[in-house]
């Protein structure tokens, strides 16, 4: 047997025990597995009484009924993980510290382990995905990353915190997606979420100019030059509203006229109007050209939006002006200014050092979260325009990755997304139109991921709520192009 056949083919035996036939390996009485479980946390909680640990005590009273939760829907993880985490971004007290070990570190995986642990025991008859060589590039990711932390990191423990914080339990929601086979029923039940993420982060983003000091401080740190939301920065604000908004005007436009369709339209208005509130260029750039793709999927309803933007225009001009002028001026500010400018180009050397770091270890790279250690020495004149006058932050997600992990690192964290666009092409030419669950759908999440695409060329993306986005969306990517794929088709190799 060849390797391209062999490897997809072995991540699906070892990852689907007792689900790759369709039935299970191992055999046991749910009953008294249930009764076995509840002893031992039975006992685990009297342990914990008596030595006082109550906050463990309430952990472990909350597993059993978790455990069942996330037997019963997996897919609930990614709800309340796309709930809560917009508010974790940054946190004050331990109490918010322990909420984002939760929801961010634990749950994902956890959810995973649940749904295996399930299939393998029998209490799941739930049929899994065949997984292959995306899934296949993703652990080899993880792996190659490991390695180089523990090989070439200076902080190898900090290090490997951020690993897993930013990799690998974003990675689970994809798996979390994927083995829970997500589909339409599951997306509508999550648009509510959706509509309270585009909400809730506009209305943040809106107070933080009109009245700041309401909102946490930590909300705070950009007010009067970009806007945030409770999201850290504007590539990662941005980020959440492009999710938000596309997915709420999908949503809309497939439902019939009434009082939901006309909230998720709202909605769509104002998100997108505080896209352009970020004042990011490169999130303006994204949002635009994602936004060419709605004109391209979606002609008449955006000719008919853009004329009522143009009347509203004429007939309450002088109110926007005078109320909103601010916004005008500083947008044009952030475009034609001598400091925009000198900002802007203040970033070419970095990516100059970027290039030169990958051409000078373009296997390996200089390591992962090495990038600040070793660009100064790399930095140089960019032709006439600017000179490394100042040590920046990275602002290219892709060069770091290449400066600090090599062609290696490069293609296996890019080789899922290759390998699902690659198949969303043989997938569209038989998905319907009209419905739901169909071509528009897949190629809205694909406009999805062209945003954060764009962005991360100016934001070295490192927030893990933004993370979490990219990987659910893949999965979900997934899911729907291999629902109009044939067995053989959606694992070409294996």
């Amino acid at each position: 047997m060849s390797l391209p056949r062999f490897v997809p083919i072995l991540l699906n035996k070892s990852l689907h025990l007792a689900a790759a036939q369709n039935r299970p390996r191992l055999s046991v009485d749910p009953a008294w597995l249930l009764l076995g479980l509840s002893a031992g946390l039975a006992v685990a909680t009297a342990f914990l009484v008596v030595t006082g640990n109550w906050q463990l005590m309430l952990g472990l009273l909350a597993a059993l009924p978790a455990f069942v939760l996330l037997h019963r829907y997996p897919f609930f993880a990614v709800i309340l993980w796309l709930a809560t985490s917009p508010f974790l971004a940054t946190t004050q007290t331990m109490a918010e510290r322990q909420v984002y070990w939760v929801i961010h570190r634990a749950l994902p995986p956890a959810t995973v382990g649940v749904v295996v642990l399930s299939t393998l025991v029998g209490l799941n008859p739930r049929k899994w995905p065949r997984l292959g060589w995306p899934e296949a590039a993703m652990a080899g990711y993880l792996v190659v990353s490991l390695y180089s932390i523990l090989t070439l990191n200076f902080d190898p423990l900090a290090t490997t915190y951020h690993l897993y914080d930013r990799v690998f339990s974003p990675m689970c929601l994809y798996l979390v997606v994927r083995l829970s086979g997500a589909g339409a029923r599951d997306l509508q039940l999550l648009m509510p979420v959706v509509f309270f993420l585009g909400v809730s982060q506009s209305v943040i983003g809106i107070v933080s100019w009109l009245a700041p000091g309401v909102l946490p401080s930590t909300w705070r740190e950009m007010v009067g030059q970009r806007t945030t939301g409770s999201l850290t920065n504007p590539a990662t604000y941005t980020t959440a509203l492009v999710f938000a908004s596309f997915l709420l005007l999908q949503t809309a436009l497939s439902r019939k006229p009434g009082l939901v369709r006309t909230l998720y339209l709202a909605a769509f208005v104002l998100t997108s109007f505080c896209v352009f509130l970020s004042f990011s260029r490169g999130s303006w750039l994204g949002g635009a050209l994602a936004a060419l793709g709605l004109i391209y999927l979606y002609p008449k309803f955006m000719a008919r939006l853009g004329l009522v933007v143009v009347v509203v225009m004429l007939i309450g001009g002088g109110f926007l002006l005078t109320h909103f002028d601010w916004a005008m001026d500083w947008a044009g500010q952030r475009l034609y200014s001598e400091q925009s400018e000198e900002s802007a180009l203040s970033r070419l050397p970095i990516f100059l050092a970027a290039y030169r770091m990958f051409e000078a270890k373009p296997l390996w790279g200089w390591g992962y979260g090495n990038f600040d250690f070793y660009d100064r020495q790399f930095q140089g004149r960019v032709a006439d325009l600017v000179n490394a006058a100042k040590d920046h932050a990275s602002h290219n997600s892709y060069l770091t990755l290449l400066a600090e992990q090599g062609i290696i690192g490069f293609s296996l964290f890019l080789a899922p997304v290759l390998w699902w666009l690659g198949l969303t092409f043989r997938a569209l030419p038989r998905m319907p139109t009209e419905e739901f669950w169909g071509r528009r759908l897949l190629l809205i999440f694909w406009l999805i991921l062209l945003n954060q695409i764009v962005v991360n060329n100016f934001h070295n993306n490192k927030v893990v709520f933004a993370l979490g986005l990219w990987w659910a969306t893949l999965g979900l990517i997934a899911n729907l192009a291999e629902a109009y794929l044939t067995p053989g088709e959606a694992q070409a190799s294996a």
